[in-house]
């Protein structure tokens, strides 16, 4: 019977991020374009623009059974829509078995995992990662973390110099403190400038990028701070020749610290850092594979590195602490040490993230 509730709420999964999927697509074009998701409030032709009607909007099956043309232009669709949708499906559906049982794990992994969605497919094209996700994404961790603490959940706090703080907190600090570093060092080596001047180029810009985002968003809720927030610029996303061809490109861009931030406060800081792991894993072999396509020498090839830690970031989501394990586990058989001690093992919890105080 139990099996048959799982099997049940995993169909309800998938065909509730099936529709979460439509949404996201709208996300994804508009928001790096300086568009607005709730202007227009109807979804409309990227190319002729004229309003989409019920039928156009199905999911996946519109895009069947208008063989992936718009009704109205005649243009065709890209196939990236129902892809999107079929994927933000299945993610959910591994999401809710997964998490089978805590109603509050499952709806909050699958809001954050839709967000990974969006920052895959808008980095990927547009070497671009919008603050809006980054905070929506590191608000429903805290969110979550202080659930789970009301609910008394084991897990939801560590302590940091004697200080107990929530895992949210810290995991949003350690990741965003371990990718800023990595992008200093990288950007000091690659810059075509003095380091020092390079380092206090870098940490200046990324301190001013984080207070111009808590004013904007304290100005949100505190109206007196509207008059020092100045008006949103359109976003515009880089091209893969137009960052190579910047003398000053190197490192990760400050979209990347801001995602960091936002994967550890809903993974905390042991997940946080087997996602980072993962994504340096996949980045390398992307890179490398790019590389050899290009025929082109190291330091000269960009890529987005936010698509790699949103799958590390899934994965670690999945698999969790075991994943950790069997990585413990392969590098001590690699290495011809003791094997009895450590084995991979199925199951696991978020809960066994942090430590219980």
């Amino acid at each position: 019977m139990s099996l048959s509730l799982q099997a049940f709420t995993v169909v309800c999964a998938l065909i509730f991020g099936i529709n979460i999927g439509s949404f996201l697509n709208v996300v994804i074009w508009r928001l790096p374009r300086g568009g607005s998701i709730a202007v227009p409030r109807w979804s409309y032709c990227p190319r002729c623009e004229h309003r989409l009607g019920i039928l156009d909007l199905v999911p996946i099956v519109s895009f069947v059974a208008l063989r992936g043309r718009c009704r109205y232009c005649g243009d065709r669709i890209s196939w990236r829509y129902p892809a999107i949708e079929l994927l933000t499906a299945c993610l959910f559906a591994i999401v809710a078995w997964k998490y089978y049982g805590s109603t509050v794990d499952t709806v909050c992994y699958c809001l954050f995992v839709a967000v990974l969605v969006c920052v895959f497919f808008i980095d990927l094209e547009h070497f671009l990662i919008p603050d809006g996700l980054n905070v929506t994404a590191a608000l429903i961790g805290f969110a979550h973390n202080g659930l789970a603490v009301a609910l008394r959940h084991p897990g939801q706090f560590g302590v940091v110099a004697g200080v107990m703080l929530p895992a949210s907190v810290i995991g949003f600090g350690v990741y965003a403190a371990i990718v800023y570093t990595v992008g200093l060092l990288s950007y000091m080596v690659l810059a075509r400038r003095n380091p020092f001047v390079s380092a206090w180029v870098y940490i200046s810009d990324n301190v001013v990028d984080w207070c111009e985002i808590a004013l904007y968003y304290a100005a949100a809720v505190i109206p007196p701070l509207r008059r020092f927030v100045r008006p949103c610029e359109p976003l515009e996303g880089w091209t893969a020749a137009e960052i190579e061809a910047d003398e000053d490109a190197g490192g990760m861009g400050s979209g990347d610290g801001k995602l960091a931030a936002a994967i550890g406060a809903n993974l905390y800081a042991l997940l946080a850092l087997q996602s980072f792991l993962l994504a340096i894993f996949m980045g390398s072999i992307a890179g490398l594979a790019m590389m050899i396509k290009q025929r082109r020498r190291l330091g000269k090839t960009a890529m987005p590195f936010g698509p790699y830690m949103a799958a590390g970031a899934f994965l670690s989501l999945i698999f969790g602490p075991n994943l950790v394990t069997l990585w413990q586990w392969y590098l001590l058989t690699a290495a011809g040490g003791p094997q009895s001690n450590i084995t991979p093992t199925a199951g696991g919890s978020q809960s066994h993230l942090m430590p219980a105080p």
